[in-house]
């Protein structure tokens, strides 16, 4: 028996069952572990941060344009450029045409692309002779009309025609020499 300070007999501490002590060791080690992943998430994360590279679009492929690369174009052509949120149809153009708003104008981008860029600029160029500006109808797919007695300036170049709704001579020039020059 032990004594304790006051001198009378004490009773023996049992020692902890081993699971317990087991559990204790392996929590310990847990807890170290998320430590490390924590002070490896914060270094990691610090590292990543102080690097500036700026994400770059890849090139597009000649007649292989996305509306990615057209509206890249009209940014750095200077043109204020950015993804409008609705889709235009067209009684004389069989693809679907995607909204950019540049300089405040509504744009309208098809895209014909099939693979092969020889087939994609002849699909172009074979839907674009046939386009009248003046008696074109626009609409949305629901069929609400995008053109608002507005007038129409069409521009093509690659495998990608736009029609500019609205807008001034100057801005469909701009719009005209930014397609044309399109890989």
């Amino acid at each position: 028996m032990n004594r304790g300070a006051d001198g009378r007999p004490q009773a023996a501490r049992p020692s902890p069952p081993r699971s317990r002590r087991g559990a204790h060791i392996l929590s310990t080690l847990l807890f170290l572990a998320a430590i490390g992943f924590a002070v490896a998430a914060v270094f990691l994360y610090l590292q990543d941060r102080d690097k500036t590279d700026e994400r770059i679009p890849p090139t597009a492929l000649p007649g292989q344009n996305q509306l990615a690369t057209v509206l890249q174009a009209f940014k750095d052509a200077g043109l204020k450029s950015d993804y409008g949120r609705t889709t235009g149809k067209s009684d004389q153009l069989n693809q679907p045409g995607q909204l950019l708003t540049v300089e405040g104008q509504n744009v309208y981008v098809y895209i014909y692309n099939d693979g092969d860029k020889d087939a994609s600029v002849a699909e172009r160029e074979r839907q674009a002779a046939n386009i009248d500006p003046e008696s074109m109808k626009l609409t949305t797919p629901s069929g609400k009309d995008l053109r608002n007695g507005e007038p129409l300036h069409i521009a093509q170049g690659s495998n990608v025609i736009t029609v500019l709704v609205g807008g001034d001579e100057q801005l469909a020039s701009q719009i005209q020499q930014v397609v044309e020059a399109l890989p």
